[in-house]
């Protein structure tokens, strides 16, 4: 595996018989932007860097053949229009119009049940520390209600719902055609098991650490 912010070229020889996967991990940078006040400068810088370096292994290996998008139904179509909320003068949208002029079909990850159930009990469980949401349940329950059982059951369920979106997502990539390059555009940590007889390439600049600090640092200041 390669992880890019530093590239060491490797043998071409020896990646050729196999499947690729270049892997964007990213967090949503353009809704978080107006919200902790980050330089779009910066994320332009990161997107830009992105497609550098899948303009680098596209000439070295061939052209993209699928990007694999979070967010979109597995079974809907989707094209450069899913982009076009960042601006067509942004660097996500260009890059994605790239791939699409050179031939890659944009394909989702996702199932929409399982899109809306994770945002449900992520929402459940952020809502569980607030002490007017703990108090309405002991009102409604009775004072003895095992409010931290609750919140375990609702990490549980998280958990499942999980795994389940990564053993869709793993599914999808097996299915990749022989010899076929992709990318998979793909939240940071989010958990993904890659089938083992694809080479994955991780594509991280060091504009997505800057950013993500960013981040963490305006939303300390946020919460003080």
């Amino acid at each position: 595996m390669v992880e890019l912010g530093k590239i060491e070229k490797p043998e071409v020889k020896s990646y050729k018989s196999k499947r690729k996967l270049y892997v964007v991990p990213t967090l949503p940078f353009e809704e978080l932007a107006l919200q902790f006040n980050i330089d779009n400068a910066k994320i332009e810088r990161f997107w830009g860097e992105v497609n550098e370096k899948i303009g680098y292994f596209a000439s070295t290996y061939g052209d993209i053949g699928i990007v694999y998008v979070e967010g979109i139904n597995e079974d809907e179509s989707a094209g450069l229009g899913f982009f076009e909320r960042y601006g067509k003068d942004s660097s996500h949208y260009k890059l994605a119009k790239t791939l699409i002029e050179k031939g890659a079909n944009i394909k989702g990850i996702d199932k929409e049940e399982l899109i809306g159930r994770s945002r449900l009990l992520f929402d459940e469980y952020s809502k569980s520390f607030l002490p007017e949401i703990k108090k309405l349940h002991e009102e409604f329950f009775g004072k003895n209600i095992d409010f931290e059982g609750w919140r375990n059951y609702l990490v549980k369920k998280i958990q499942e719902t999980q795994d389940e979106m990564s053993r869709l997502v793993s599914k999808l990539i097996g299915e990749m055609p022989e010899d076929a390059s992709g990318v998979l555009i793909i939240t940071d940590e989010r958990p993904v098991e890659y089938p083992p007889d694809v080479d994955v390439f991780m594509i991280r600049p060091p504009s997505f650490d800057e950013l993500a600090r960013n981040i963490r640092d305006s939303s300390r200041e946020v919460l003080k």
